[in-house]
């Protein structure tokens, strides 16, 4: 919670931000739980989910884009909620930004990436993520607490 509270206090205008807790637990069900997921959100309130890459998965259980392919079955307004499908980011050189493959047009030789576990493994040795892929004041957070 504290890094989401450093996030808002540093970067996004609090008139903007509501910071709630969604009390449930995962069920590593992929697609289903996608479905869920959106449904539960629709009952609190939400009008828009992201779903992303590995949506609710367990290692590679379920293809990497299967929760998004899930949404398909449903009419546009028959959860009373918009699924917005995000492909995995990367940070691009040459736009000197966060990036996907719809927002940029740079060949992959300019982007870099960096998984999770890497993300995490950085942080568990004490290490500091590029600028690029982490926020600094978050990373001080999360190297201060020991929370990795």
């Amino acid at each position: 919670m504290t890094c989401y509270e450093t996030l808002i206090s540093n970067y996004f205008p609090e008139e903007r931000v509501l910071l709630s807790v969604f009390p449930t637990i995962s069920r590593f069900a992929g697609p289903r739980e996608a479905v869920l997921h959106a449904l539960m959100r629709k009952n609190y309130g939400c009008t828009h989910i992201i779903i992303g890459r590995n949506h609710a998965d367990v290692g590679e259980y379920y293809g990497p884009y299967e929760a998004q392919e899930i949404f398909k079955e449903f009419g546009p307004h028959e959860l009373e909620i918009t699924p917005l499908m995000f492909e995995d980011a990367f940070y691009c050189s040459t736009c000197i930004g966060m990036a996907t493959n719809k927002t940029c047009a740079h060949s992959a030789e300019h982007h870099a990436v960096i998984s999770g576990t890497r993300m995490r493994e950085m942080l568990q040795r004490g290490e500091r993520p590029p600028v690029a892929f982490a926020r600094p004041e978050v990373v001080d957070v999360l190297l201060s607490t020991g929370a990795v």
